[in-house]
């Protein structure tokens, strides 16, 4: 019998817009005790899909040598430019953005926020703003301007002074392997869509770890393999822009995972002293009260968020409701023979989660599947999804959302962090965490961004209740270190500690923001010592 908490606040109303749903039989629920403030919802905990001995190992060595890891995180093609310097080679993401009638916002990242010339420069406001971590990406173009074949002297060179750099700093470079640029020759044979992808990515990964393995400690594999796809293949918003399309939304997520695990394998091979894992934007389930099967459309909405990409990172095998799954969404996967021995070698040592917002959910209402995103900014669309026949989204009128149609609901952070505790185990790293707006600076160029300080604010305290209840997350970053290229956003959409100009000459200017989290960090610390 499923025990169900409800929120303290009025019932399920008519002013929730169904935006998007699922039914799938299920046996046991469970429900942990936590606070309800915003909308009306039970949070449903499936004990069928629940932790059990092939979870994540203990905390990796790396962890115990570090202090905890207050930073900001940026990527490579958002941030570096130079899209046709130092031998890289073109990207899927350098093709697509050159086609005008697919280029929403008209504008790229050929130059982007120039890291590529200025790293030393922002290095140095991350390090004087009290940061002791950056998560950063390897652009695979650069590195391997064919996607295969010889690697790119210039790239590795490159990006060990930004390695370096780091160290000099005394900061903890954490390392992603690839962060939605795909390298354009890789994507002309199917990109995603291969199962062959999974080797190209696993050579790859191996120049990588053999070139920064004895100075990086923190890797991982993939940014976000589930959004990733999701945008490219249900919003159709991202290369290669498909729409609705079930079948290569799972397709990509089992080679990305795959691939995933080729290389987590390979680096445990080495010996390196380090850790890795994969990068997952966590998508918590809540159930909306008043849903006629509320355990059925809960674990359709977790395995069609989170599911794909959780269990073979963390537990080194594919969801046991897979099949399951399939039949209902009435779909396929080409599979490899040896997944089972492949996924199992590629159990991740640690989790890196982004945390943004929750999949407000409720029953199925006949919409075809659908993703609703907004590329503009404004207001005027509601994030949400439908994913027929299984469940849909709401728009919860109680909680705030951002100029893009996204949920503003710090307390989730709380949340997220102890639904992955109780079910998948520890360690975490809260790779990214932030508030994107538009902007208006002064005269000088300086930003005021008060609410920026006022939700990541309240996410950090959200975070700080966590650690007190036993989350045993070892680091946070905030997205982003500077204001850099915001995807088929565009420039406008802002989400750095400092400010790029990119009028004049992208000059940088530190927001209060950045002073702001500079005197959070030290604080902290004081706290933490005197504790």
């Amino acid at each position: 019998m499923p025990r169900i908490i409800r929120a303290q606040t009025a019932a399920h109303s008519k002013a929730e817009t169904p935006v998007a749903t699922v039914n799938t039989p299920i046996k046991t629920v469970h429900q942990t005790n936590r606070r309800h403030s915003e909308g009306t919802h039970i949070l449903i905990r499936n004990n069928r899909f629940s932790r059990n001995e092939t979870a994540m190992h203990a905390v990796p060595s790396p962890f115990d040598e570090m202090p905890f890891l207050w930073g900001s995180a940026i990527a490579a093609y958002q941030c570096e430019g130079a899209w046709n310097e130092g031998g890289k080679g073109l990207s899927e993401w350098d093709y697509f953005n050159a086609i005008d009638w697919m280029n929403v916002n008209g504008v790229d990242a050929r130059v982007a926020s120039d890291f590529y010339h200025r790293f030393e420069e922002d290095l140095d406001l991350i390090a004087e703003g009290g940061q002791n971590a950056l998560r950063l990406s390897l652009s695979w173009s650069r590195i391997l301007p064919g996607g295969t074949g010889r690697a790119n002297e210039e790239g590795l060179s490159f990006y060990d002074r930004v390695i370096d750099g780091c160290l000099e700093r005394n900061i903890e470079p954490n390392v992603v392997l690839l962060h939605y640029d795909l390298p354009y020759p890789i994507a002309l044979k199917g990109g995603w869509g291969n199962t062959s992808i999974a080797d190209a990515f696993g050579d790859y990964a191996r120049i990588c770890f053999e070139r920064f393995g004895d100075r990086v400690r923190l890797w991982s594999t993939l940014d976000e393999p589930q959004f990733y796809s999701y945008n490219a293949n249900i919003a159709g918003v991202y290369p290669p822009c498909r729409k609705a399309d079930v079948h290569s939304y799972l397709q990509w997520q089992y080679n990305e995972m795959l691939a995933s695990a080729k290389a987590v394998a390979i680096y445990h091979e080495m010996n390196l002293p380090g850790a890795i894992g994969v990068v997952h934007n966590d998508s918590l389930i809540e159930v909306a009260t008043g849903t006629n099967n509320p355990a059925e459309v809960y674990t359709a909405a977790d395995f069609f968020n989170n599911r794909m990409i959780l269990c073979p990172a963390l537990e080194g095998r594919l969801p046991p409701e897979l099949d399951e799954m399939l039949e209902k969404l009435g779909t396929f996967l080409y599979r490899v023979p040896d997944e089972a021995e492949a996924f199992a070698a590629g159990k991740g040592d640690y989790l890196n989660l982004n945390v943004y917002a929750r999949r407000y959910v409720t029953d199925w209402n006949n919409s075809p599947t659908s993703a609703k995103v907004d590329s503009v900014g404004g207001g005027a669309t509601m994030e949400g999804q439908a994913v027929a026949p299984l469940y849909e989204t709401l728009v919860d009128p109680s909680v705030p959302h951002n100029q893009w149609g996204r949920e503003i609901l710090p307390r989730i952070m709380h949340d997220s962090l102890m639904d992955i505790k109780e079910r998948y185990g520890n360690p975490i790293v809260l790779t990214e965490n932030g508030h994107g707006s538009l902007e208006t600076p002064d005269d000088s160029g300086y930003v005021e961004d008060d609410d920026r300080i006022e939700i990541i604010g309240a996410f950090l305290k959200s975070l700080s209740e966590a650690r007190n209840e036993g989350s045993n997350v070892r680091g946070y970053y905030i997205w982003s270190a500077m204001d850099l290229y915001s995807w088929v956003n565009g420039y406008k959409k802002r989400y750095g500690l400092v400010r790029v100009d990119f009028d004049h000459d992208l000059i940088r200017i530190p927001k209060k923001s950045w002073a702001w989290y500079r005197d959070f960090i030290s604080r902290d610390a004081a706290r933490r010592a005197d504790a």
